[in-house]
């Protein structure tokens, strides 16, 4: 665990320490409201792989700064993070939001990306989208009468208020700003532009990322492959650990195999 100075601002990140910089690079971009503790498992399994770095975001965990508007904001940041590290060729693996973040990543810097690997993620986000429209009708969400009536009259569908009770139990108090962040997201009008291998993992139990999103995201990229993780819900690299890292090992030792 070490920190990293950028603009005069400290941010946090964990690091396997048995793979050596000898090994492919892996860079962990967490979801909504979270940090880079939910790469524990992948730190702790796959570092004997890979040289796996997870960061806290600007705003989140024990990092400095505050949360950004924008996934391709973050980016931007993501970038400047890894020119820090002197890390110029990498794999990417971004879970919910920040699988949006690593597709904005690849969007604007693909001589950097070795590959994709984008956990429970979309080229939008209904769940957010949604939440960030009740948000700019000034609609109190905390309250379960106003999201009911709403529901009703603004076709919101059920699972919604069952999902944002869960996401809040397990995210920190960046979620508000995050949920914004990804209701603007939209990669729909160049996310085929992007011909960077990918990897596209959705759990069977998902019931924040509808399949249909992950699903159409693989379609649309032009050298990706979509794989179901069988029980496992939105968390799906906690959930079924073993399976997931399976999964992006295979992916990650066929790509080197295919550049040697």
């Amino acid at each position: 665990m070490k920190y990293l100075e950028i603009e005069n601002h400290h941010f946090f990140y964990r690091i396997s320490k048995r793979s050596g910089n000898k090994h492919p690079a892996v860079i962990c971009i967490h979801g909504s409201g979270a940090d880079s503790v939910v790469w524990s498992y992948q730190i702790s399994r796959l570092g004997r792989h890979f040289n796996i770095i997870a960061p806290d975001l600007p705003g989140h965990g024990r990092s400095d700064g505050k949360p950004l508007q924008t996934a391709m904001a973050y980016a931007h940041w993501l970038k400047k993070f890894t020119v820090a590290l002197s890390i110029e060729s990498f794999y990417l693996m971004g879970h919910s939001f920040g699988g949006a973040v690593t597709q904005a990543f690849a969007h604007r810097y693909p001589e950097n990306a070795q590959g994709l690997i984008l956990a429970g993620t979309g080229t939008h986000f209904k769940f957010s989208r949604i939440y960030a429209e009740l948000k700019k009708q000034g609609l109190d969400i905390s309250n379960k009468t106003v999201l009911k009536e709403c529901a009703a009259a603004e076709n919101v569908p059920d699972r919604f208020m069952s999902n944002y009770e869960t996401l809040k139990n397990m995210c920190g108090k960046t979620l508000h700003d995050d949920l914004l962040a990804a209701g603007k997201f939209d990669s729909r009008s160049w996310i085929s532009d992007i011909n960077i291998p990918a990897l596209v993992l959705w759990g069977e139990y998902d019931q924040i990322t509808p399949k249909q999103l992950p699903l159409e995201l693989s379609e649309r990229l032009p050298y990706a492959q979509f794989k179901i993780i069988p029980d496992a819900g939105h968390v799906i690299m906690i959930d079924a650990r073993d399976e997931y890292n399976n999964a992006v090992k295979r992916f990650i030792n066929h790509r080197d195999k295919a550049n040697v």
